[in-house]
């Protein structure tokens, strides 16, 4: 069971927490999480409603320091709005548990729109990479999990018992890509803190700058796990031309790429055949993400020489 808060009952949250007087509230996006826009005043806010058993209140305070130190060190991500109080994050009890909640600044911008251009993600792997080095710098008295549990495998493979040639892909890959890392980290591949899903879906451009907002994926992994979307592009060249004109990247990072990709493709394929049918129910699974997810990652392990 997952409930959906009406925007009378945000209204109401806003005002019994935040010193931001009368107010409207939209419901923009529902998923695993709830998001709503808020306008009171002049300001105009994002309120997160975070999905019951998806982060403790401490990982989602772990989060919104995060952001503070970003805007403290010239990144341009949305602020945090505290509550009265100074907290950072509140919690709301729901029908299925508890919810935490946190309010940040509505991000000025639009998102890119097609057609995508080499010139863009330069743009894009800059700002990430100017992301990173600030990141590097941030220390927290809360604690975040790892971005990478490592059972995420694992859990695909057990949604596919009635499918051994599948299932026996995933594990194949698993492996591989296991053991490559752990050979990697033997050779210095950095631990830091990933923005989690800096996609294009999750920035906004403001003239010639890109702003990423949604940290709510992110925590402590292989920072470069960060540059696999991009670099499945047909704009990879120019991303990482972005990216090394800010931040160098040793051989190590580099190398780590083509692995982290492919546990990328099994994310993916855990996204589609369980996290979305959790709350959209279990017709997401014939839109044929699956199917194409598969393809992916077959082509992935073909590339690499897994299962060869």
């Amino acid at each position: 069971m997952r409930s959906l808060p009406t925007v009378e009952t945000v209204r109401e949250l806003i005002r019994d927490h935040y010193p931001l007087g009368p107010c409207k509230a939209v419901l923009i996006r529902s998923f695993t999480n709830d998001v709503y826009r808020i306008d009171a005043g002049e300001g105009a806010y994002a309120l997160k409603i975070y999905g019951c058993g998806r982060f403790s209140a401490d990982e989602v305070r772990w989060e919104q320091e995060l952001a503070r130190h970003l805007v403290a060190s010239g990144v341009q991500v949305p602020d945090v709005i505290p509550l009265h109080g100074g907290d950072t994050v509140g919690v709301i009890d729901a029908p299925e548990g508890q919810r935490a909640f946190a309010l940040t600044e509505w991000l000025p911008g639009a998102k890119p729109e097609p057609p995508w251009t080499d010139d863009l993600y330069r743009r894009v792997g800059g700002s990430l990479a100017h992301l990173h080095q600030v990141a590097d710098t941030f220390t927290c008295s809360y604690a975040r999990r790892q971005v990478r549990t490592g059972d995420e495998p694992a859990q695909v493979a057990a949604a596919l018992a009635d499918d051994p040639v599948r299932r026996r892909l995933v594990d194949s890959c698993a492996a591989a890509a296991g053991d490559a890392l752990a050979t990697l980290a033997g050779r210095g591949l950095h631990r830091g803190v990933l923005h989690g899903d800096p996609s294009l879906d999750n920035l906004h451009l403001v003239g010639n700058e890109v702003r990423f907002y949604d940290l709510d994926l992110a925590g402590p992994g292989w920072q470069i796990e960060d540059l696999t979307g991009a670099m499945s592009t047909d704009h990879a060249d120019a991303f990482l031309d972005g990216y090394t004109a800010v931040r160098s990247l040793p051989a190590v990072e580099l190398d780590a790429l083509p692995w982290l990709g492919l546990l990328a493709r099994i994310d993916n394929l855990h996204f589609h055949l369980i996290t979305k049918p959790l709350t959209q129910g279990t017709a997401s699974l014939a839109e044929g993400w699956v199917e194409a997810g598969f393809t992916a990652l077959a082509d992935t392990a073909r590339h690499l020489g897994v299962g060869s």
